[in-house]
């Protein structure tokens, strides 16, 4: 294989595992994961901050199966449901993308992004088109519906608005301009605007190749949020030792395709043959980068909940997480314990 080839299959390769696509798809662009734009950049921070904790489990991280992205725009293939309940995923992103005005009396601050807005709904009903209005960020985002779910965006969006006009709340996604209630958000606060606007490329970056936490590591749950300070990453491995996170290290980190960041600091004794313990153990990682100290800090756990993890992998049963990752993500024996477990309920 020439070296050309070669470059190209690990192009295609890493596009694949970051974007969560096959790699039978065309790769469109020059760079596996381009950068966002500035304003670009900052909706999809804000995006990340918002569904980076998930109260309950997906198929995929933050419930996204795959992604699309260019350097003004991102589209997010979503997954159905999430949690043992099958609640709508599609439902909870509304509710922690689009804003509304807090309830009367309340003072209660409602989660959200200033100023987006609904643009349309297109593809038959699967696709979401959302835009931000506020002064000098426009950018865009696109929430496609998973294949198979019966209920389109219009229904969706209707049952959303219906659920918020009832408890009080006035719906801001489809009013043409910023909205008091949505500037005094953006100007109650500007040091941490102005530091999240510092943040945005890592966050962007982030979410650009969310899918890494599900084709090149064995986290069962990953949670991301901004601090104040840097973006920090929380992950769950079923494993008694956290030894799948130097894949994902080397990712994140790539020369030419990373997030130009580098290990700074590593606290990570799992890869040693005589570490004194192995359940609850914690790896820990610093990042730094040419711009900014600490921009970025992993923690993985080797999950203190022990070995039976019946009720995550009923959880990820419920919401269709696929049977090959789930293989990989947790023991042979916890998934033995499991379905034996649930033949026996079942007789």
């Amino acid at each position: 294989m020439s070296d050309r080839s070669s470059w190209e299959s690990r192009k295609l390769r890493y596009w694949a595992e970051c974007s969560g696509q096959s790699r039978r798809a065309s790769l469109r662009t020059s760079h596996p994961a381009p950068a966002a734009s500035p304003a670009q950049a900052r909706l999809e921070s804000r995006v990340l901050e918002q569904l980076g904790t998930s109260p309950s489990l997906c198929a995929h991280p933050f419930g996204i199966a795959s992604l699309t992205s260019a350097t003004t725009s991102l589209t997010l293939h979503l997954d159905p449901y999430m949690g043992q309940e099958r609640y709508s995923f599609p439902e909870h992103c509304l509710s922690r993308l689009l804003l509304s005005t807090p309830a009367p009396g309340t003072g209660d601050d409602v989660p959200g992004i200033p100023g987006l807005r609904v643009s349309g709904i297109e593809a038959g009903g699967r696709q979401l088109h959302l835009h931000t209005v506020s002064p000098g960020q426009a950018a865009t985002l696109v929430l496609v519906l998973p294949r198979g779910l019966a209920e389109g965006w219009a229904d969706i969006e209707g049952r959303y608005r219906h659920w918020c006009e009832d408890n009080g709340l006035r719906p801001l996604w489809t009013t043409p301009h910023l909205d008091p209630v949505e500037s005094g958000y953006l100007n109650a606060y500007p040091n941490l605007e102005r530091s999240r606007a510092r943040r945005a490329a890592v966050g962007s970056a982030l979410l650009r190749r969310i899918a890494l936490f599900h084709t090149v590591t064995a986290f069962y749950r990953v949670q991301c949020w901004d601090d104040g300070d840097s973006w920090k990453i929380d992950a769950r491995t079923a494993h008694p030792r956290a030894l799948w996170h130097d894949q994902l290290l080397q990712r994140l980190c790539h020369p030419r395709w990373g997030l130009l960041v580098h290990v700074a600091h590593r606290f990570c004794h799992c890869a040693e043959p005589d570490a004194p313990y192995q359940w609850g153990h914690t790896c820990a990682f610093y990042f730094d980068s040419h711009d900014e100290d600490d921009p970025l800090y992993l923690r993985v756990h080797a999950s203190p909940e022990g070995r039976d993890y019946d009720r995550q992998i009923e959880t990820l049963h419920q919401v269709g997480a696929s049977q090959n990752w789930m293989a990989r993500a947790f023991p042979r024996r916890a998934v033995q314990h499991h379905d034996q477990h649930h033949q026996a309920e079942q007789l």
